[in-house]
């Protein structure tokens, strides 16, 4: 029997596929397993200690290939002991339900729709893969293989379009983010509390250094206006000292700076640096030295406007967006292939207690994108 997209969900989401644990094999397995019933041709690879799974359903020779690209893997998530808020009825709890187990239980249900239509052309390749918060090696693996493929003359077609079903809240995106990691070192002077100085101790150097972070990120927040008033620069790791009765001899902050493809990098690190100068000059204090820290992924704006278009017009209630968060996208910019991000859920409810996506989610998603792929696998017009 078919699993219907929230109970698939339901079920992916029980298989906890927690990177780098047996959870992954599990929910590859049960997602392969519904792959197979439709009866694609599918091939599952090794790829380090996990598989991936790539599926292809040929409706002709010729005609364009989409692929849907979607992480398996989730990041591990907060645990709350805390008492869990009431559950409400017609949505799937637990983590990775929003990011993006939903998604790959919705684009099953669009294959099974799809698969049974007479009249289209051209293919459709569901990749399910593992690592897209590590860098998306997992889809560059698989997208290298793919390449090798056409240059040998075996495998597929070079993809046309590929859509990546990320929690995007109602917004259809053909852009996202980057993000790059800093860290900022000091020193100060070991001693005794009694002789210490803002100068010596390195907990100081760590506390102007978080003001001047907030600075310039409420600069850049001003400049480069965005709806959502998503941060630019994040603070998130601060380590100094080992006693609080004593100057700290060290201290390391480390920050990250999250992009959109308008804002140039250097742009934002120039705002960085010259707040950092500002408040550690009026402090009297040496500035930190700086580290740049890893992974680093770069801003992705090679979106596939023409498919985007399709899926508002099928569904006007969809925003225009920018992802804010890195996201396989730039794997398939690498490869020059142009991307759309429209998935199910909210990336607000992601890694966190009581993550969840709603039926409704599911079922609008279903039936937006499998409209837009019907419409863009019949008709030529809408390609050009």
């Amino acid at each position: 029997m078919n699993l219907s997209p929230t109970e698939l969900t339901s079920q992916l989401v029980e298989r906890l596929p927690i990177r780098h644990s047996p959870g992954v094999s599990d929910a590859l397995a049960l997602a392969g397993a519904e792959l197979a019933r439709l009866g694609l041709d599918h091939d599952v690879r090794p790829y380090g200690d996990a598989q991936q799974i790539t599926a292809t359903h040929a409706f002709s020779a010729a005609g364009p290939h989409v692929i849907v690209n979607a992480h398996i893997d989730i990041e591990p998530f907060l645990h709350d002991n805390a008492a869990q808020a009431p559950r409400e009825p017609g949505r799937v709890y637990g983590p990775g339900a929003s990011d993006m187990l939903g998604g790959i239980a919705a684009t099953i249900a669009v294959l099974r729709g799809l698969s049974a239509r007479d009249g289209l052309t051209g293919r459709i390749t569901v990749q399910l893969v593992v690592g897209a918060h590590q860098g998306g090696a997992g889809t560059t693996d698989l997208l290298a293989g793919l390449l090798a493929g056409q240059v040998t003359g075996q495998g597929l077609p070079a993809p046309d379009l590929a859509v990546i079903p990320e929690p995007t809240g109602g917004h259809v995106c053909t852009a996202a983010y980057g993000l790059a990691r800093y860290q900022l070192q000091s020193t100060g002077d070991a001693g005794t509390m009694a002789m210490a100085t803002d100068r010596t101790n390195a907990a100081t150097h760590a506390a102007t250094a978080l003001l001047a972070l907030n600075a310039a990120d409420q600069e850049l927040r001003r400049l480069y206006p965005t709806r959502q008033q998503f941060r630019y620069v994040l603070p998130g790791l601060l380590h100094a000292g080992h006693d609080a009765a004593e100057p700290a001899a060290s201290a390391v902050v480390e920050f990250a700076v999250a992009l959109p493809p308008l804002l140039p990098h250097e742009v934002a690190l120039d705002v960085v640096r010259r707040h950092l100068s500002d408040r550690f000059e009026a402090g009297g204090l040496p500035l930190p030295s700086w580290e740049s820290g890893t992974p680093r992924f770069p801003a992705t704006d090679l979106g596939h406007r023409a498919f985007a278009e399709v899926l508002r017009n099928v569904n006007p209630a969809l925003g225009w967006c920018q992802y804010p968060c890195p996201s396989d996208a730039r794997a398939f910019q690498d490869a020059g292939v142009p991307v759309v991000l429209y998935g199910p859920g909210e990336l607000s409810r992601t890694r966190r207690p009581g993550e969840y996506v709603e039926t409704g989610e599911l079922e609008e998603f279903a039936a937006t994108l499998g409209s837009a792929l019907a419409h863009w696998l019949t008709t030529t017009e809408a390609r050009r």
